[in-house]
């Protein structure tokens, strides 16, 4: 053998641990004396080898942990403590958390040290490769493989946290489950890492891009009122809600940022941080801070229990079935109920004395939680199906009227069915609510935020009499991520920080502003219910497009009275969808069949007027653009609010949302023929008439701008009421 050859052989050996021949095929490696194809690899991973890699993430874990622990507080009341707030991990999900956590970082570790940076798709090749025979196995079957799941449930009703929808399935749609994805991760090493860290330049860092993108002015939409801004808002609650990571050895809060608003030194952080940097010239922050609070998402085991790519999880039921007033659990329902005649808990006023006195309007119960649920201490907020009910105050007013008509129809309910017991009152009522939200979204704020030409040619029109029989047991009803993370976030550009208070001939008499309520509720609904019903009504919202208050952009979170530093909306919806691995806009142009980008000029043509430059000062090249960012500007379609891209994604998540739920109120062996012709009736107008303490006028199609010819009396038939005679004794028809 000569020199040249054996000097090849020493560094083969010592470079990369193991045999190495002149001359042999790239497509092959030795291992163990065997030929291995190279793009076979992850075929010979054995589980004892698996399991290694798991066990040295377990230690890392623990190490990592170890150095953390004098960083884990922050004061109550502060941002950072209202940001947890809302997205909080749900106790009892912590199990799930920590073995989907391990099973991200040992998927990243396996690929790092066993695909050896070959020029092959690491990440695809791994998510072949099954947990089953793992220590993460057991759990992960149980998850979503468990086949006695579903026994002894009434299959009658929707399950609290979605399960069992599909009987075939019966994790499908389930709360705790992975964020569907429309298009392949976009991660840096394919498994966790985003294209750029706070070190980084690769991309621009998201407040930077919000100072150079976003303006506080107005943009009121001409024929919208601000009830489409909060439906909205209220709709991507139901089917979304994505936690924040916690210390996965104590379930404490992480603080990515120190008390200086520096980014704490080294990379401890990781693999849970990652903190937005301030640049030094920002306008508002300037020198006071350099570091922004972001904690990585909460990820999800794959549900077809494999390694792989990073996915995040949804605590949130996937289905549109009224989670955020019932809650995604059975302990957050049974939280929120009286057990008592199928009744939802209520408040009067600002105390906690339920039903005291019926005459006296009701509002929701006060939580009593300390500190983890009210940004300013317990008893400052409400308890609700969804812990964010409280962040905005006409989305507390919305959710307010639902849990009103809840206990109303259950009322009526007793009185036609005197036999019926709690339970099969409580079930009643919350399949009527769940129907009607679906009814709404569907019958009046799609057509009203896509345009009604394009729901009615795209499916996203529902039937006007008789059954639908669109259900498809094997369509996913998973929420897309990209639906969730980079498209649900237009709403926040249709707020104001102006909330408008109305007479009853929608005369403005009072305003107030939204940075001096946000995550302040009580108080506020029980001395201005009635106006605040009227503003969602009457007040324009304003154009989806890339103005946003200052209330959500410097002032997040702010901590009340003296509303200093709080944090920015829109670099924390970035973040995120960095975070979540999102591909960009240009490529979601070509998942939806539009017209790609090829040069500056396609660019100018389908972004708003000058958009393009600002955007190309930016970022490196149009293909960098981000779908959140591209989405936002992008021109809007004629008789729509939003452009191109954007719809396409909403239309491909509720044709789903409605395709794969087996519960859909118009599907056969839900309702009867008389009781589904009742929930046709169904408008957001008279949710608001017959919720609301006391206003008498309405117009018909609140997500409209109404005109005084327009107001009709709310006890008038052009405001119908359903007719809850259809449900006195009920024939039980409903097919298991």
């Amino acid at each position: 053998m000569s020199s040249s050859v054996s000097i090849h052989l020493w560094i083969c050996v010592l470079v990369f641990l193991q045999p190495c021949y002149p001359g042999l095929d790239d497509q092959f490696y030795f291992e163990d004396g065997l030929k291995i194809k190279r793009a076979d690899w992850y075929l010979h991973l054995e589980t004892k080898k698996l399991d290694d890699h798991i066990r040295t993430v377990v230690k890392h874990v623990k190490i990592r942990e170890d150095l953390r622990e004098s960083h884990l507080s922050f004061d109550i009341g502060s941002p950072e403590h209202g940001l947890m707030i809302d997205s909080q991990l749900s106790e009892e999900l912590y199990s799930l958390y920590f073995h989907a956590q391990i099973i991200s970082e040992a998927s990243e570790w396996i690929g790092g040290s066993e695909c050896r940076n070959w020029e092959t798709p690491c990440a695809i090749d791994l998510s072949k490769v099954k947990l089953d025979k793992t220590s993460m196995g057991e759990m992960c079957l149980s998850l979503y493989y468990n086949k006695s799941a579903c026994i002894g449930m009434n299959l009658k009703y929707r399950s609290p946290d979605g399960s069992c929808n599909n009987l075939k399935r019966s994790f499908s749609g389930k709360a705790t489950t992975a964020y569907k994805r429309l298009m392949y991760p976009n991660y840096r090493n394919e498994f966790i890492e985003v294209p750029e860290d706070f070190y980084s330049d690769y991309r621009p860092s998201p407040r930077r891009l919000s100072v150079a993108f976003v303006k506080d002015e107005h943009s009121p939409d001409d024929f919208k009122t601000m009830a489409m801004a909060y439906w909205t808002i209220f709709v991507g609650h139901d089917l979304s809600h994505t936690a924040i990571s916690t210390m996965m050895n104590s379930n404490r809060p992480v603080r990515c940022c120190d008390e200086w608003k520096e980014l704490y030194p080294g990379r401890i952080y990781y693999e849970l941080c990652l903190a937005v940097k301030i640049p030094v010239e920002d306008p508002f922050f300037r020198n006071n801070a350099r570091c922004m609070y972001y904690v990585r998402s909460v990820p999800a085991v794959r549900s077809d229990c494999t390694f792989g790519p990073k996915e995040q999880m949804n605590q949130a039921t996937h289905y549109l079935d009224g989670s955020m007033i019932y809650g995604s659990s059975a302990k957050r329902t049974w939280l929120l109920r009286t057990n008592l005649d199928g009744q939802l808990l209520t408040s009067m006023g600002c105390d906690n004395k339920s039903h005291s006195d019926p005459l006296q309007p009701q509002y929701m119960p006060l939580e009593d939680i300390e500190s983890n649920a009210c940004q300013y201490g317990s008893g400052t907020c409400y308890r609700a199906g969804d812990i964010r009910a409280n962040g905005l105050p006409q989305l507390t007013v919305m959710h307010t009227l639902w849990m009103r008509e809840h206990n109303r129809l259950a009322k009526l309910l007793s009185h036609v069915n005197p036999h019926w017991d709690d339970e099969r009152i409580f079930q009643e009522a919350r399949k009527i609510v769940t129907a009607s939200i679906q009814h709404i979204t569907y019958n009046e704020w799609l057509p009203a935020l896509l345009g009604e030409n394009y729901t009615r040619w795209n499916g996203l029109e529902l039937p006007t009499k008789g059954y639908s029989n669109v259900y498809n047991e094997t369509t996913d009803p998973s929420v897309s991520n990209s639906f969730a993370t980079a498209i649900l976030p237009f709403a926040n550009s249709m707020l104001s920080d102006t909330i408008s208070l109305y007479t009853e001939h929608r005369v403005i008499n009072a305003s107030l502003s939204l940075k001096e309520h946000y995550n302040r509720p009580t108080g506020l609904l029980s001395n201005y219910m009635d106006q605040l019903v009227r503003g969602l009504s009457t007040q324009n919202t304003q154009k989806i497009d890339m103005l946003f208050t200052q209330t959500l952009t410097n002032y997040l979170y702010s901590a009340h009275p003296s509303h200093g530093f709080g944090m920015d909306i829109v670099s924390l919806d970035i973040q995120r969808t960095r975070d979540h691995g999102i591909p960009s806009y240009s490529e979601f142009r070509k998942y939806c069949g539009l017209k790609a980008i090829r040069s500056v000029q396609d660019l100018s043509n389908i972004m708003v007027e000058g958009s393009t430059d600002k955007l190309l000062k930016q970022y490196r090249d149009w293909t960098d653009i981000e779908l959140l960012v591209g989405a936002l500007f992008e021109k809007h379609e004629d008789d729509s609010m939003v452009g191109p891209t954007m719809r396409c994604i909403i239309r491909e998540q509720f044709i789903r949302t409605r395709m794969a739920d087996r519960y859909f109120y118009d599907l056969p062996n839900i309702f009867n023929e008389n009781q589904l012709t009742e929930i046709r009736k169904v408008t957001l107008a008279r949710i608001f008439c017959d919720n609301s303490n006391n206003v008498t006028m309405m117009q018909k199609k609140v997500f409209l701008i109404p005109a005084m010819a327009d107001l009709q009396l709310c006890n008038s038939q052009l405001i119908p009421k359903i007719n809850i005679n259809h449900w006195s004794e009920m024939v039980d028809t409903f097919k298991k």
